[in-house]
């Protein structure tokens, strides 16, 4: 059983990246721009299939990062697996801000995302073992 519990801590570390990568969809996202989309612009590269992208990324990293989080939480109980994905999301999202984006950040952001981390871990070590 042991096999089964790591997967499931897989599963719910890829259903924290898909919920980042939703969340960077649905900012991507132009309804002005979808409302303007005509046929003939997907003969052009760069003017129908990438106003689509965020449109399909949002649904499928959606059904994805769901689908993953339901299969996690059989065997994780469920307040434990949606710390752990919320909190993993957050440091997702603010490591690919830094990391992808080259926004800013502080000592204090650092120290506070060093906590989450720290409470993911400690989640993972002092939970119920199957």
């Amino acid at each position: 059983m042991m096999t089964g519990n790591i997967l499931s801590w897989l599963y719910l570390i890829g259903a924290a990246a898909c919920q980042m990568a939703w969340l960077y969809a649905l900012k991507y996202m132009r309804l002005d721009e979808l409302k303007a989309l005509r046929w003939d612009t997907f003969y052009k590269p760069d003017a129908g299939l990438l106003v689509l992208l965020p449109w399909v990324a949002y649904v499928v990293f959606g059904i994805v990062n769901t689908v993953l989080l339901a299969i996690a939480m059989r065997t994780i109980p469920t307040t434990t697996a949606f710390a752990v994905w919320m909190a993993l999301s957050l440091v997702f999202l603010k490591t690919t801000d830094v990391l992808w984006l080259k926004t800013s950040w502080s000592w204090g952001e650092l120290f506070f995302v060093l906590l989450i981390t720290v409470g993911v871990i400690g989640l993972k070590v002092v939970g119920p073992v199957d």
